[in-house]
């Protein structure tokens, strides 16, 4: 019958109706797998978006303790200062002195000797170390040496009865002691009393013999200031990020989450597996959620971050598949149109136009793809350097406030006013990540090329085991450049070539001139760069570093701002012994005017 009525249309349209089934079915087809494919793309976008958001968050957690390290080595500078100030006097005099283990069956009275700072008792007098705590805002210790250990005779460290920690023992094992006998200092972790501590500790010395050490400290894991960190983050549309200990036991969460973690089992599997991504079903509210998680093994805690599936998914999904629906649509009458009416002769020169079609959406989809990537990079630089801007400013905060309690010329206002400079430079250098993001203009002037040399110099901090040198005969030349934005990608170089070398190797800085060009060169003798790595080494968020110790940006802003000049940046390594003395040698040209 169906036969029969075909027979009754014309010829073309018997030809056209099958074409059109075929068209149809492969424009359905072929939008179909699109939306599936970039359905897949959408949630491997959401996955990395998560990912790089823990990592970030990590950084958080790292950058928090390392600052708490700054301020104890700082703070050891302050107590040192006032300690010695006053004249530390011992008295043959003897004094009974209650001595405290956390076995009380090893509790003793032990007889020390009477200690005096100036014409004060320092056994159970506590004026000097809560002048420090009001002063640095860190606990300190006064220990004084026993035949049992280190003795605290002057504390504002608390115990776990809210009473001072005083006749607490640390002992001969420790390796805190070991480093004082050794007149060593000592910084980094140490369990203090009840809780970890971020700490520091140097020897005291009476006819130069170590008879005490001093302890400056704050606690390692500063919770109530990370969670209102944490409190104002926000993940995707619908997650945030929340924090828990190794027992599954949340410690840091958002106000509106008080139920999405009732059920231990993800959380459980994530202790087990420590580090990674889950999808999940939650049994609470019923949505699919995405959850990424990191370990950070210094604060024995684990960071994770969330969003549900379909909330972020929902609406580019929606217009995803209209307009792949609507391009099907129009895409069929198209190719209809053109089909019927330039007939059966035309269509080889039909599948040849629809083939060069095919071929522009994919070009356009990735340059879609690449876009959408280098926005993703630039959000993320962003996004770093503005929590890097928190602890910054926090730092030069409090260095301008101690600076303001001590004398210009003494040597704590000096160490203080290094603090604020360098931290200033750090503001500078987040200023150039936010370049990278936003592609600001610079700002060249002219300026003296010693003078330039020397404010690389001051911004530079060598350790005393690298050889660094600086080679220029071209002192009094003149050279237009954006001075801060070019400080920051030296100071970047040299820092990368301190790593290199591994605190214990050679440096050399030099500039030289042929009239119209300045070629500047940092050279180290380290392990040189792998010639694969080189090919990437300007690409944004690549490093060989370990991970925390480097984002991967440092030379992708130094290669953006000598772009920006108007120069370029070579490099030339040998990692191979074998060939040769390893090394690596970057090399920037820049327009002298």
């Amino acid at each position: 019958m169906l036969r029969n009525r075909l027979k009754n249309f014309p010829v073309k349209i018997r030809i056209f109706i099958p074409i059109l089934l075929i068209i149809v079915l492969s424009v359905s087809l072929v939008t179909w797998y699109s939306v599936y494919v970039s359905n897949q793309n959408l949630y491997e976008l959401v996955e990395n978006y998560l990912r790089n958001e823990v990592q970030s968050l990590k950084i958080m957690f790292e950058r928090e303790h390392e600052l708490k390290l700054l301020k104890a080595k700082k703070d050891m500078r302050v107590i040192d200062s006032f300690f010695h100030h006053q004249q530390l006097r011992i008295s043959d005099e003897k004094i009974d002195f209650s001595i405290r283990f956390p076995d009380a069956e090893k509790n003793c009275v032990v007889s020390l000797n009477k200690w005096y700072l100036g014409d004060s008792l320092l056994h159970n007098n506590f004026d000097f170390v809560d002048t420090i705590e009001k002063i640095v805002g860190s606990k300190a210790t006064i220990f004084q040496k026993s035949e049992v250990g280190f003795v605290r005779i002057s504390t504002n460290v608390m115990d776990n009865n809210n009473a001072r920690a005083v006749g607490t023992v640390i002992p001969f094992d420790s390796p805190i002691v070991d480093s004082i006998n050794k007149s060593e200092h000592y910084f980094g972790r140490a369990y203090v009393v009840n809780d970890w501590y971020v700490t520091g500790y140097e020897p005291i010395y009476f006819n130069d013999e170590v008879v005490g050490m001093l302890f400056v400290g704050t606690r390692e894991k500063d919770l109530p200031e990370l969670s209102r960190k944490f409190m104002k983050l926000n993940i995707g549309k619908s997650g945030y990020p929340f924090v828990f200990d190794k027992t599954g036991e949340i410690v840091i969460n958002h106000d509106r989450a008080q139920h999405d973690w009732v059920d231990k089992v993800i959380i459980n599997a994530i202790v087990e597996q420590k580090t990674g991504l889950k999808r999940f079903l939650s049994p609470v509210d019923g949505k699919r959620k995405i959850i990424a998680f990191d370990y950070f093994p210094e604060f024995e805690l684990y960071i994770a971050a969330f969003v549900n599936e379909s909330e972020e998914t929902r609406q580019m999904m929606r217009h995803l598949i209209y307009g792949s629906v609507i391009v099907s649509l129009l895409l069929i009458m198209v190719i209809s149109i053109t089909v019927y009416f330039m007939t059966i002769e035309k269509l080889h020169g039909y599948l040849e136009a629809l083939k060069n079609r095919d071929q522009e959406l994919y070009s356009a989809k990735e340059a879609l793809e690449q876009s959408e990537k280098l926005a993703t990079m630039g959000q993320l630089a962003a996004g770093i350097a503005h929590e890097v801007n928190n602890p910054l400013g926090v730092v030069l905060m409090y260095s301008h406030l101690l600076m303001e309690d001590c004398e210009p010329t003494s040597r704590i206002y000096k160490d203080l006013e290094t603090v604020a400079t360098q931290a200033n430079r750090c503001k500078t250098i987040v200023s150039g990540l936010l370049n990278f993001a936003r592609k600001n203009q610079i700002n060249k002037k002219e300026v003296r090329l010693g003078q330039f040399i020397e404010s690389i110099r001051k911004n530079l901090v060598i350790p005393g085991t690298v050889a660094f040198s600086i080679i220029s005969d071209c002192s009094e030349d003149e050279i237009a450049i954006d001075e801060a934005q070019m400080t920051q990608v030296f100071v970047n170089l040299v820092n990368n070539s301190i790593d290199a070398v591994k605190s214990s190797g050679e440096i050399i800085l030099s500039a030289s001139t042929d009239g119209q060009h300045v070629f500047f060169k940092v050279e180290d003798n380290g392990a040189g760069i792998s010639e694969e790595n080189q090919k990437h080494l300007f690409e944004p968020f690549f490093s060989t570093k370990e991970m925390g110790k480097g984002t991967g940006l440092g030379l992708a802003v130094c290669y953006g701002i000598v772009k920006m000049h108007n120069g370029k940046i070579d490099v030339e390594s040998c990692a191979d012994p074998a060939k040769g003395k390893t090394f690596t040698r970057f090399v920037i040209t820049l327009p002298q005017m």
